[in-house]
């Protein structure tokens, strides 16, 4: 399984910046298991996301690696990434659908902590380390774009912050992570208990001082670039990290696709 994701190009040195969910890496510390991500209109955020998306499925086989996509603008920015294996529920751009995936992975990990007791082992690595090939468990990941859309409804914000309240906790042994991602992810919509669970900060160029506060914790996202210019905060490194994020056109994309679909 591979659990480092390249975010970009770092400025200091030029060397490639990784997202390490699995450990350190090429001079990187292990990061937090949840990320959360933001930027404005053309800021670079989807690129990003694709990006992401992208590394996990051509790093990992649909075996090893699934992922689970909701987004409330229909997917209209992911249409491509449809055609891989590895999103077994393709674009989920539901509601309820979207809860009952989030209810899923806590009881997915939660059977998987069970597994963990029976073989004697605390994680998803050394319990693939111990059982036969037929018998491991993938990487889950939980990509939620926009979701500032949804949490504005009191129900599926309730729903939303309990469950990844139980999810942060112990999902990244269980071998679960979750990306959030938003224009705006002010505080109506992030509330403490996501906000303390997404450890990681990528955030491109912001519309205020006030959303670089929340999202970053300091100002200055709003002087970013834009088209991919990123800032990072990452557990276990000290300061912000300033990157270029890679751009993939229309056509590039849909190559890339293809080639992991058809590997």
């Amino acid at each position: 399984m591979n659990m480092s994701f390249v975010l970009g190009i770092k400025e200091i040195d030029g060397e490639l910046l990784y997202l390490n969910l699995g450990g350190a890496f090429s001079g990187l510390e292990q990061h937090a298991p949840h990320t959360l991500i933001a930027g404005a209109t053309g800021s670079g955020k989807s690129v990003l996301l694709q990006n992401l998306i992208l590394d996990i499925c051509a790093t990992n086989s649909k075996d090893m690696a699934r992922v689970y996509l909701i987004d409330p603008k229909f997917g209209v920015d992911y249409q491509h990434l449809e055609e891989l294996p590895h999103l077994s529920e393709g674009i989920i751009i539901d509601q309820d659908k979207a809860i009952s995936t989030l209810e899923f992975l806590v009881e997915e990990m939660d059977r998987r902590y069970l597994l963990f007791r029976d073989q004697k082992v605390n994680s998803l690595k050394d319990y693939n380390a111990k059982t036969e090939e037929n018998d491991r468990l993938p990487l889950l990941f939980l990509v939620h774009d926009e979701f500032a859309e949804w949490m504005l409804i009191d129900t599926y914000k309730q729903a939303v912050s309990s469950i990844v309240q139980r999810l942060g906790v112990k999902a990244r042994a269980a071998g679960i992570h979750l990306i959030f991602a938003a224009q705006r992810p002010d505080a109506n919509v992030l509330p403490v208990q996501l906000r303390d669970n997404l450890g990681n900060r990528l955030i491109l160029r912001v519309e205020s001082e006030g959303t670089s506060q929340i999202s970053l914790g300091e100002k200055g996202a709003e002087r970013l670039l834009g088209k991919g210019h990123l800032a990072a905060r990452l557990q276990g490194e000290s300061g912000l990290i300033f990157a270029q994020v890679p751009f993939l056109s229309t056509d590039e994309l849909i190559k890339v696709t293809q080639l992991i679909a058809n590997n």
